[in-house]
C-alpha cells in the first residue's frame, strides 16, 4: 500500500474514531481503547490522530467535553452536577476545575454571563 493510500485509510479510521468518541463521550476513553478500536498500535494511532485532528486524543476529548458543557449550560436548565455526570465526570469539582481552566470562569459564572447577555441582547 502506498503512502497516500495509507494516509487515506488512517484519515477514514480517525473520522470513525471521532464519531465514536462523540457517542461515548461520557465513558472513560483511554488511549489503549481508542488505539485498539482503530486497529493501529497506540503509538501509530496517536501520531495519526494528532496529524489529522490537530491535537492528541486526550486533548481532543477534553476539548469536546468543554464544548458540549458550554452548549448544555447555554441551552438547557440542567444542573451543573447533571452536566458533569453526563460528560463522565465523577465529581462536580473536577468538572468545574476543567471548565475553569478552559474558559477562565466557572460553569456557574458562564451560565450567569450568558443569561445576562441574552437579557441585554433582547433590549
Amino acid at each position: 500500500m502506498g503512502k497516500e493510500s495509507s494516509l487515506s485509510l488512517m484519515s477514514l479510521t480517525i473520522q470513525d474514531i471521532l464519531q465514536w468518541i462523540e457517542c461515548n463521550i461520557a465513558e472513560p476513553l483511554p488511549l489503549g481503547v481508542l488505539a485498539q478500536k482503530s486497529g493501529y498500535s497506540a503509538w501509530h494511532f496517536q501520531r495519526g490522530f494528532k496529524k489529522i485532528a490537530g491535537m492528541s486524543p486526550g486533548m481532543y476529548i477534553r476539548y469536546r467535553k468543554m464544548v458540549i458543557a458550554r452548549e448544555l449550560l447555554t441551552e438547557t436548565n440542567r444542573s451543573i452536577t447533571e452536566i458533569a455526570l453526563h460528560l463522565g465526570y465523577q465529581q462536580q469539582s473536577t468538572f468545574c476545575r476543567a471548565f475553569r481552566e478552559h474558559y477562565q470562569r466557572t460553569p456557574r459564572q458562564y451560565r450567569l454571563q450568558v443569561q445576562i447577555g441574552s437579557v441585554k441582547g433582547n433590549n
